[in-house]
């Protein structure tokens, strides 16, 4: 948050004038920024899925721990620098834990962003013949929160979160308690 509007724009490659022109704030700016980013990862995951699709689809025998943990991971990990936008969500939701003029807008934002996320991942659950025995919701903010926690402490140890052997055996383990076959 302390970054200057000139370090902003200078980063961003537009001028001063466009800042101005379009936002009034440094936190509008953001949550146009995390509007953007969020609709590419939306977007990425939606994909993803269809991608992974025949795979899941030929699967004859139930997913085990390991192929499911590479899944995710495919899944997951994506094109995109994960540590910078990390890094960017844990600085502005520590400015929205301390300022209660940003943190009803970063709630509704982090609130639409899962609503759209469910209807993928359930999605892909059921092209893996599986579906969620929590509330959909309830389940998907689970593994979020499991992916960011393993995303900050691969910052943290130097790693990347795709190399990280426990990344990819917690999440299929969490996925595997999460769901059951579709139909049971």
């Amino acid at each position: 948050h302390a970054a200057t509007i000139e370090q902003i724009t200078e980063h961003a490659g537009f001028t001063r004038g466009a800042f101005y022109s379009n936002f009034s704030t440094k936190e509008e700016l953001f949550f146009a920024l995390t509007d953007r980013e969020n609709e590419l990862r939306l977007t990425n995951l939606a994909e993803q899925v269809e991608t992974l699709r025949p795979r899941l689809e030929a699967a004859v025998e139930p997913l085990d721990e390991d192929a499911l943990g590479e899944l995710l991971l495919e899944f997951l990990v994506g094109p995109f620098n994960n540590r910078k936008w990390c890094l960017v969500q844990s600085e502005f939701t520590l400015l929205a834990m301390r300022d209660p003029a940003v943190s009803a807008d970063f709630l509704a934002h982090r609130r639409r962003f899962e609503a759209s996320l469910v209807p993928i991942v359930d999605r892909a659950l059921d092209r893996a013949g599986l579906e969620f025995v929590l509330p959909a919701r309830t389940a998907v903010m689970l593994l979020a929160e499991v992916y960011e926690d393993a995303l900050r402490s691969a910052i943290l140890s130097g790693s990347d979160v795709g190399d990280v052997e426990d990344v990819r055996t917690t999440m299929a383990q969490i996925v595997l308690a999460l769901t059951r076959p579709a139909g049971a």
